[in-house]
This record gives C-alpha cells, sequence and structure tokens, in this order.
C-alpha cells in the first residue's frame, strides 16, 4: 500500500500540461498548448458563427458548445500556469505531511488515502477519454452529406484549405481525434488534483481528531500543541487550494451551464430527429462526463467543511473537563478556528457545495427549456 497521498495518475497527468515541478522544458509545452488552442478555437467560433443561422441548428448548438468547453480549458490552464509557485506550494506540502504524520498513523489513514486517490484520480480520466471516444464514434457516424466536398470531423471546424481530398483529410481527422483525447485527459487533471487535495486535507484531519483525543485523555501537553500547530499549517494549506482552484471553478461555473444546456438541447431534439443517434452518443455521454466534473468541485467544498466540523466532535467527545484551564482555553480557540469551516468559493463570490451543484442543474434546465422553446 502507498505511504503517500500523491496520486501517480495525476502527477503524469500534470507533467502533460507542463506544471509538476521540475518538468522538463515546461515553456516548449504551454507554447504548444497555446498554438493549439489559438488555432482551434478561432476556427471552431468561425465554424459556429458561419453555421449558427444554418439548416444544421442541432449542429450549430453542439459545435458551440465544444467550442465553449475548449475555451474553459485554457482558461484553466492559464491561471493554474499563473499559479505555477502555489501547486508547487501543495505538492510539497503534501510530500511534508505524509512523511510527518507516518508516526501517527496507528490506523494507515495515509495508506487508505493513497490507494483510494489513486483509484478514484484513475477513474476519472478513463472516463473522459471514454466520452471522447465516444465523440468521436458519434461524429463519424453522422451519414454524409449529398455535398461530395463536405467530408465530417470530430470537431467542426471552418478550416483555411481543403480536406475533401485524401490524405488532407485523414491526417486532419487524425490530428484531431489524438488533440481531443489529450484536451480531454487535461480537462480531467483539474479535477483529480482537487480531489487528491482535498483528500489529503481529510486524511491529515482523521489523524488530527486521533492526536487530540489521545492527546486530552493523557492530558500529554506536547502532542496537544503540535496538533493546534499542525491544524494552522492545514488552514494554510487549504486556502493555497483556494487560491488556485477559486478562479478554475469559476472558468468551470461560467462553462458548464451554457455547455450543460446546449448538451441537453441538442440530446432532447435528437430523439425525435431521423438518425439522430450519433447526436444522442455525443452528448449524453459529455453531458454525463461534465455533470462529473462540476460534482467534484461542488463535492470539494461540501468535504472539507464537514470534516473541519470533525475536529470539533472530536474535542468535544474527548475528557476535555479534566484538563489544565490553560489548555482548556487553547481547546476553545482550536473549536472556533474549526467551526468556520474551510470554504473553497467560485471566483471568491460564492462558495462551493452540493446547492451549488443543484442551483447549476437547475438553471442549465431552466436555460435548455427555454431554448427548446425558442426552436
Amino acid at each position: 500500500m502507498s505511504r503517500n497521498t500523491i496520486s501517480q495518475s495525476v502527477k503524469y497527468g500534470l507533467h502533460v500540461i507542463g506544471i509538476w515541478p521540475d518538468t522538463p522544458f515546461p515553456g516548449l509545452r504551454k507554447v504548444l498548448w497555446l498554438l493549439c488552442a489559438a488555432f482551434c478555437q478561432f476556427y471552431q467560433y468561425k465554424y459556429t458563427i458561419r453555421h449558427i443561422n444554418a439548416d444544421g441548428f442541432i449542429e450549430s448548438i453542439y459545435s458551440l458548445s465544444l467550442a465553449v468547453g475548449y475555451s474553459s480549458l485554457f482558461g484553466k490552464l492559464i491561471v493554474a500556469w499563473m499559479n505555477h509557485g502555489v501547486l508547487r506550494e501543495i505538492i510539497l506540502t503534501m510530500e511534508d505531511d505524509c512523511a510527518k504524520y507516518a508516526a501517527f498513523d496507528k490506523n494507515n489513514v495515509i495508506s487508505k488515502t493513497g490507494d483510494l486517490s489513486l483509484r478514484l484520480t484513475s477513474t476519472i480520466p478513463a472516463f473522459h477519454l471514454f466520452s471522447v471516444t465516444c465523440i468521436a464514434i458519434g461524429a463519424l457516424a453522422i451519414p454524409q452529406s449529398n455535398d461530395s466536398n463536405v467530408r465530417q470531423l470530430v470537431m467542426d471546424m471552418d478550416v483555411p484549405f481543403d480536406i475533401s481530398q485524401s490524405p488532407t483529410y485523414e491526417l486532419v481527422l487524425v490530428a484531431e481525434i489524438i488533440f481531443q483525447y489529450m484536451a480531454g485527459y487535461t480537462f480531467s487533471m483539474f479535477s483529480s488534483f482537487l480531489l487528491m487535495t482535498i483528500l489529503h486535507a481529510g486524511c491529515v484531519i482523521d489523524i488530527l481528531c486521533y492526536i487530540i483525543t489521545h492527546s486530552v485523555s493523557s492530558q500529554d501537553e506536547g502532542q496537544f500543541r503540535f496538533a493546534v500547530a499542525r491544524h494552522q499549517e492545514l488552514i494554510l494549506f487549504t486556502e493555497r487550494i483556494e487560491r488556485l482552484f477559486s478562479y478554475i471553478a469559476f472558468c468551470q461555473l461560467v462553462s458548464n451551464t451554457p455547455i450543460m444546456c446546449g448538451l441537453g438541447f441538442q440530446f432532447i431534439t435528437a430523439v425525435h430527429v431521423e438518425n439522430g443517434l450519433s447526436f444522442i452518443l455525443k452528448s449524453f455521454v459529455l453531458y454525463i462526463a461534465l455533470c462529473i466534473e462540476i460534482f467534484v468541485y461542488c463535492f470539494a467544498g461540501e468535504y472539507l467543511n464537514t470534516k473541519s466540523k470533525m475536529i470539533v466532535d472530536a474535542i468535544y467527545e474527548s475528557s476535555w473537563y479534566d484538563l489544565q484551564p490553560t489548555t482548556s482555553r487553547r481547546l476553545v480557540l482550536l473549536i472556533l478556528k474549526s467551526q468556520a469551516g474551510m470554504p473553497l468559493t467560485i471566483g471568491k463570490f460564492s462558495s462551493l457545495s452540493l446547492q451549488t451543484f443543484a442551483n447549476i442543474i437547475k438553471a442549465s434546465a431552466s436555460y435548455m427549456s427555454v431554448l427548446l422553446a425558442m426552436s
């Protein structure tokens, strides 16, 4: 079993992005991502603008949803690159914590958390790659137009050269599929990294609860002071997570509502359209992937607040009434800090919670009903 809560899946993914500490050629990786982003986004939005009033309204809505999703991805990448130092501090803190708490980990919490983190952070990218596969199958399964000069692509783009002839079409198609797999994998890395960090914070809280209960029962002042100092470090750790993911979550929130609205509209419309199975396949799986993505962000905020309350419960259930008055006063301060929670926010203006997730789903459903009424 692992003695570290850092997931190897996340480590490899952040190497691809170029933000893991000591990644070789990080500048080159960032330049390649920016060039791909500039090329794809320009011709995706150009295609959408040219075809939004055409007969293929469903395809236009789907193309716009996909383009907004890629815009969200590159917004996240820019935020992560700008906060590279914060990310490095988070990773180093996780490594130090695993070594620091190993002596107090009597229940193998670090090992269990590391294994759980690896399984979850491997499942999320796998599902995103599966959704990309469904998108590719659904796009290529669409019947070809009667116009021999029109050939179906996985990503609808108005490229400045002729793709109706071989091998240009095949090269563009392969490049699009590779790019989509890379983008889908990178897209999943942010939620995977957030999930890894909040599981680590939960692991530290479990160990702190054990230390606090043990130190209060044995009236060990040294262990209690250690727990108080480590709790302050945990608060600083969660503040770094908030600093890194606040605007990443904002990019996710801003893009998720219109994307889920467009995908839901395409799914409902495609049910009543002849040969709509390919549209259903593309939209449904991607819709589920986006729901999982935003759920992870909202679950992270809810999880940290719930875990913080566990410290209050651990103190209250201990033999606090047998302590010296000076130690009891420290307990009061620790309770007050724990009751404040460890909130994660969306762009500093709204908290991440399961209530936020429900509001996002309701908002996207409301906009989708408006779009259906307009169509």
